[in-house]
């Protein structure tokens, strides 16, 4: 719900439009409380799929839901993009007549996946604060059948208690692309558990694919990534994270997996002390770096497989981080350094019930505890990673610096998070006002129920910063929405917002990445100024294969991925391709490698 939500009684209609391609459904708002789930939950075919392609949400208005929405079949939600001082479509939980949420399940979430449902969330912002704040979801979505595909695209997540999404399922896809998930509330005397993306083997679900590129996460509670064993594709590319209680990536498993271009900013938030060692077991003594991976310790014989049936190659585990930034900021690194040693009361108790009556002894203890020397919290990797590196199993980290880059992030989201975890460290326990509810973070309009829009969050950084040249591209590491001039409504801008000064200065095609490639890539180009161009991929008889873009762009850059499909969604073949680049007056051609 958004601050400028007013409820006001609509007769509701929906309307059949025809966009992209797709079969539309335009569920126009109204104000009754489940509208949204009725009408998709009504809108089906006899044999119980969907009976559009998309549903279409308004600009500009909050949709109020009841109860989850239980998917068999596959479903995609899109919102209008927002015009200039308008909040995307939002959808936010309320409780019913009884006061309590209808959300059922555990986790409780927007959506449960099924079957083999795929679900699409496109240019949406969807809230987990309750409309009366009485409550907050735990999640967005969970996959529990098999092959579940999950989409998130310019999407905007904010106030949920656990996750963006699990797999509770088998061999599910994940992709979560150009979106901004943050202000995770966590549960009181809740410090470790939850995140962003949770499975990939153990008690949880698998993974075949998960992609998350160029997104922003702020403010989260536990670990954010969390794969138990393996994934069989794993990318977590250009993604800006920033105070995260626990890793970027949890220390287990992590096979298939690939983490590059990403900036990682106040991470492992938590700080580390002997307890967090001895007591909990979540550090390892010596300490813990940003990237964490443990050793394997199977023999070269030994076939490994994940709950789903699955063979991953524990001699040459896929695990790469490279070309990534971290940096702790100067609140936090003044927590691990300046905390004094500290202590709580302990008591136990012990009934013998050999004796009748039973016997009850209690026991009063101090436990004492301290944080670890900086040098063992602030660091890339541990001493365990490093035995993982030398094993020389696949497990590879490059081009990985501790830089500062700047970043222009209000410093009281980092300085709210060190005051709960502090009021947990002093006895175990979130007993101090406000930490003792889930309403307790940091928001610059000090409102828990609506989301401020546009965002108050700033993750751009200094250009003269390393981080700003550190990618494999020669770019700036991080979300790049944040870094490259453009009209983003995500960000709150439009093109009247954009500082032209700031805009390129030349028409310019860039080498595609990766190159070669497979299956995809991304292209970019750069305009100098607002035009009309096209952007097309050729064969080596210079046949057209792929038209990427046709129509007026504006001035900024621009990036487009080429999934190795022609205009008729057919896969083509490995080879070499040409793609070229022009606006009527001038054509940049290059070529690039597909290869199977």
């Amino acid at each position: 719900m958004l601050r400028s939500l007013t409820i006001v009684l609509a007769i509701a209609f929906v309307v059949p439009l025809s966009a992209d391609g797709h079969d539309t459904l335009l569920v126009a708002w109204e104000a009754t409380p489940g509208h949204l789930e009725s009408t998709i939950g009504a809108d089906t075919t006899a044999t119980g799929e969907q009976a559009h392609d998309v549903y279409l949400l308004e600009a500009g208005k909050t949709y109020l839901m009841l109860t989850e929405m239980n998917l068999n079949h596959d479903l995609n939600i899109t919102g209008q993009v927002p015009a200039s001082g308008q909040y995307p479509a939002t959808i936010q939980p309320m409780p019913g007549s009884d006061g309590a949420l209808g959300f059922t399940n555990w986790p409780n979430g927007n959506f449960q996946l099924y079957g083999a449902a795929e679900l699409t969330l496109r240019n949406l912002l969807f809230n987990g604060t309750a409309v009366d704040q009485s409550a907050v979801l735990a999640s967005l979505c969970n996959s529990r059948g098999e092959f579940n595909k999950v989409v998130i695209d310019h999407v905007v997540i904010s106030n949920y208690d656990l996750w963006v999404h699990s797999s509770l399922g088998q061999r599910a896809d994940f992709h979560m692309t150009n979106s901004v998930a943050k202000a995770f509330t966590g549960y009181p005397n809740g410090q470790f558990f939850g995140g962003l993306v949770w499975g990939g083997g153990s008690w949880m679900g698998t993974y075949d694919t998960l992609i998350m590129e160029n997104n922003t996460f702020n403010h989260i509670q536990g670990e954010a990534i969390v794969i138990y064993s393996d994934v069989d594709h794993g990318r977590i590319d250009h993604n800006t994270f920033a105070n995260v209680v626990m890793g970027a990536i949890w220390y287990r498993g992590q096979n298939n997996l690939w983490v590059r271009n990403n900036l990682f900013y106040n991470t492992k938030s938590h700080m580390q002390s002997t307890y967090d060692i001895s007591g909990w077991g979540v550090w390892h003594p010596g300490g813990q770096g940003q990237m964490s991976v443990m050793p394997d310790h199977t023999k070269e014989d030994t076939t490994v497989y994940n709950p789903d049936g699955q063979v991953w190659n524990h001699m040459n585990r896929n695990i790469k981080y490279y070309n990534n930034v971290w940096w702790h900021s100067s609140e936090l690194t003044t927590a691990m350094t300046t905390t004094a040693p500290w202590e709580w009361e302990v008591i136990t108790t012990e009934i013998d019930t050999t004796v009748t009556p039973p016997d009850t002894t209690t026991t009063t203890s101090m436990q004492g505890d301290t944080m670890l020397a900086l040098e063992l919290q602030s660091k890339w990797y541990g001493d365990s990673t490093a035995v993982t590196l030398a094993q020389n199993r696949g497990v590879m980290e490059m081009n990985n610096w501790n830089v500062d880059p700047g970043l222009n992030l209000d410093p009281g989201y980092i300085t709210r998070q060190l005051e709960r975890t502090m009021d947990f460290r002093d006895n175990l326990a979130s007993d101090t006002a406000p930490f003792d509810t889930r309403f307790w973070q940091y928001e610059n309009d000090n409102d828990y129920v609506n989301v401020e829009w546009p965002m108050h969050i700033d993750m751009s950084y200094d250009p003269n910063s390393a981080a700003a040249t550190a990618s494999t591209t020669g770019g700036p590491v991080g979300d790049p929405k944040w870094m490259t001039p453009g009209a983003y409504w995500i960000l709150g801008t439009h093109d009247d917002d954009i500082n032209t000064s700031a805009l390129p200065n030349k028409f310019s095609l860039k080498q595609n990445y990766p190159n070669p490639f497979n299956p995809s890539t991304d292209i970019s180009f750069t305009l100098d100024k607002k035009a009309d161009v096209s952007l097309t991929v050729y064969n080596m008889l210079g046949q057209k294969v792929r038209t990427l873009v046709s129509g007026t762009k504006n001035a900024g850059t621009h990036t487009f991925k080429w999934d190795g499909r022609d205009n008729s969604d057919k896969a083509v073949s490995a080879g070499v391709y040409m793609y070229s680049l022009s606006d009527g007056s001038n054509t940049i051609t290059k070529k690039m490698a597909l290869m199977k």
